[in-house]
This record gives C-alpha cells, structure tokens and sequence, in this order.
C-alpha cells in the first residue's frame, strides 16, 4: 500500500524509544573437568607412580582418589553426572557423599542400548517386519532395531553413556552392536550427526558403517551422510578413523578436515570451507524467514538449519540452496537458533556460522502497560520505519508520525481517550518504496 508523507503533529505524547538487538552465539562450550588429574598428580614422583596411577584409569574400574564423588566419576566416564545412582546400585555403595580413597568402583554395567528417544519433529518411526511404527519423545530403541525419517523430519537419540545422535530427514539406519559394550550406526542412506563425550570409556567402539567405508571416532563432534555411493564426513571436535570396505585405504581425519570415500576405493580429506560471512536475516510477511549470504560465494551451495536449542539437537528446519538466498517455512514468532554452512564441490559440509534470531514475521506487537502502548516489530536491515497514529482510518487527521531510534520496542503514553488508527510503514532504501506493514485500532474495545 503506498501513501503520501504525512507532517508530524503538536500533539503533546510521551515517546520511550529502547530494546535489545539480536546477539550472535560465539559458540562457547563449557569443559568438564577430569578425574584424571588426579591420576596424574603424582607424575613427579617418578615414572612408576604414573604407571601404576594409570593402570587403574581402565574400562571396567575405578580407584576412587580424595575428592572424587559419584558424581564426578559419571561425568568422566559417561559424559554425563546423571548416571551416579546406577553406580551406587551397582557398587552397593550406602553414602554416595562419603567414598573411601583406593576403593574400587565397578564400571562395567553400562551399555549404550536401550537408546532413548529426546526429540522428534515430523515422521520417524522403527522399522519392524509386521509394520512402522512412530517414534515419540522417550520412546526406547533396542540393538537391531531399524530407524527411519520422513521428509522436512528430524530424530534425536542419546545413548545411555552420554553420547547423542542427530538423525535429519530421508534417512535409514541399523542400529548394531560392536564388541561387548560398543554401537555402530550402519547407515543404509541418508546423514547422522554425532556427539560423542570427549571422556567416552576407550573400549567403547562407536562407528559409522556403510557399504563405501567405516568411521571409527572417540571424543568428537561430526557428521557423516552416505549418498549415491560416496560416505561424506565433517569432523568439527576431535578426530575420526576412516578406512575403505573394498581395500586396505586409511586415513585420520582431524578436527576441521573433511573426507570422501567413493566406492572405487579412494579417500579424500580436504580443509573444511570456513563459516560464511556477511550474513542477514529478514522475517517474512508470512512469518517465513529468509537468510541472505552477503559474502562471495563459497562452494557450490549453502545449508541452513533452525533449531530452538544452541546445540541444535532439536532441528525443527533444515534446508539446502545453490543460491545465496535460503527461505524457511513459516515459524510462530519467537528466539530460535540460527547455523549456516557452504558445502564444497565433494558435497563436504564446512564449518558453521551461528546466529541467535528474533523473529517476528511482518506483524507489529501491540499491548497496554501501564497507561502506555507498546510496539514492536522485527526490523529489517536497510529499511526505516515510520509509526503513525490517526484519529480516522484512512489517516488524513494524523497525530503521531515518528521514526524510531533503534529496533526496540516503541512506548508511547498520553493518548487521548478516543479511537484512534495506527500504522507502521517502512522505507526500503534500495527500492525507495514505502508500504504498509501492519494497521489496527485503540480504545475500539476497551482495551
């Protein structure tokens, strides 16, 4: 809708122009610490002390050194403190805040199987001979089973020893058992992003399996996807093991490398693309959201993804584009977060940049707070805006045209009692065009 500029009025209201822009996530990520430093506290003393400290450093025990708690030893060997009431189950241990040095704590009870269902959005479901059944939050997932994701969907799973699994959309996967106590994902089509604790038990075996080659990892953040014949993995923590089905190929994998094994044989390890730059981000009319790469373009395509936690084990969107523009399907208002990544021309996924978003859509916020209305929008780079307030719809008694300061919320006090019009237009700069963005009505109904 374009319209003639109005001229501001004498009308003596109040005006409190402020808020809070959008931040960016940098990403941080807190470490556990370690018991090991326990261990190796007395490494001074000589090399034998360091080796008798660390043959009890194994897979099955643990020698409870002054300080350690229960919690403590979960969290080194699980990845997580929540498993502490399974080792005192186990050790019979009668006050978990009280251990006696140089006791012996039994670690060999825990397996990664049942896996636990934490989050699905769209179909997901187990794949059994008489039939498919869906998937739901806590559902628990046994050795052998077979699990499946629809279009637009994502899985995730957590092992019982604290790694997790993401599972997005068109994906197959077995779930084997390796070794005694170990997993293996043997990846019939599609992708799967791990995350394995750094303090995972050694003789833990988890790998990814395909027909192309098999990743083996410990301690490590990665993705792998098996497509038209070829296993792609992006390692972002750690290190991975790849090695070929076919012949006797090997390589490791180090954090920010990338490789691709082809069904000829061959591995390739390449540096992973760098985070995109330049990056804008504009709610939709239609509460969609697009994303704009300003920087040249890197690669052959972009993906994007949106997810409600920082840790992006809930995706609730994910989307692939060889363009630099990227548009998502229409999402209620709120903060969600916000990765984008270049894929190179092997299909190797690169390193990601992370964004914390407000969306709004294109709609203004109206409420009543104490005598005053407050407004409030998403404001898109390159574009001003203007709120105008009328005492007639088609706004040609105006009393209000004002141009805020910053992308906050806009407080305005001392309105008259009577209906009154309002509006927010905006001004795009590099169209030069002015339209409506949103209208309603105060004092209509006794607000």
């Amino acid at each position: 809708m374009l319209f003639e500029k109005n001229t501001l009025p004498s009308v003596p209201m109040h005006i409190e122009d402020g808020g809070v822009m959008n931040i960016r996530n940098s990403g941080s990520r807190l470490k556990a610490q370690s018991l090991l430093q326990h261990l190796l506290g007395v490494v001074f003393g000589g090399v034998f002390l360091l080796t008798w400290g660390l043959s009890y450093a194994s897979d099955t025990h643990h020698q409870v050194m002054p300080g350690d708690t229960l919690w403590d030893i979960s969290e080194y060997y699980y990845g997580t403190p929540d498993e502490w009431p399974t080792l005192q189950q186990v050790n019979a241990i009668t006050d978990p805040f009280k251990l006696q040095p140089e006791t012996m704590v039994e670690l060999s009870a825990f397996d990664p199987f049942p896996l636990s269902v934490l989050y699905r959005s769209g179909d997901a479901w187990l794949v059994e001979e008489n039939g498919e059944n869906f998937l739901e939050s806590g559902d628990l997932i046994e050795v052998d089973s077979v699990i499946q994701t629809g279009p637009g969907s994502s899985l995730t799973v957590q092992m019982r020893d604290g790694a997790r699994a993401v599972v997005p959309s068109n994906s197959r996967i077995v779930l084997k058992r390796e070794g005694e106590r170990g997993i293996t994902f043997q990846l019939e089509h599609g992708e799967v992003e791990s995350y394995v604790p750094t303090n995972r038990m050694r003789r833990r075996a988890y790998s990814i399996e395909t027909t192309a080659g098999v990743l083996g990892v410990r301690g490590t953040h990665f993705r792998a996807s098996y497509t038209d014949e070829a296993l792609l993995t992006s390692v972002y923590e750690g290190n991975v093991a790849a090695q070929h089905r076919v012949d006797t190929a090997e390589a490791s994998i180090s954090e920010g490398e990338g490789a691709r094994i082809d069904g000829a044989g061959g591995i390739q390890v390449v540096q992973l693309l760098p985070p995109p730059e330049g990056v804008a981000i504009n709610s939709l009319s239609n509460e969609a959201i697009q994303v704009d790469i300003l920087s040249p373009m890197q690669g052959q395509a972009f993906r994007a993804q949106i997810a409600s936690d920082p840790n992006f084990l809930t995706i609730i969107r994910d989307q692939r584009s060889q363009s630099s523009q990227i548009q998502f399907d229409p999402l209620p208002p709120g903060f969600y977060h916000l990765r984008i990544a270049a894929i190179d021309e092997l299909g190797i996924e690169g390193e990601s940049t992370i964004f914390v978003i407000h969306h709004h859509g294109d709609r203004v916020s109206v409420n009543q707070e104490e005598g005053a209305w407050i407004f409030e929008w998403f404001h898109k780079a390159q574009t001003n805006y203007r709120l105008q307030l009328a005492a007639d719809h088609e706004f040609t008694r105006v009393l209000l045209d004002y141009e805020p300061q910053n992308n906050g919320p806009l407080r305005v006090s001392r309105l008259p009692g009577n209906e009154i019009f309002w509006r927010v237009v905006s001004l795009d700069e590099r169209t030069d065009m002015t339209v409506v963005l949103d209208t309603g009505t105060l004092n209509d109904s006794g607000k």
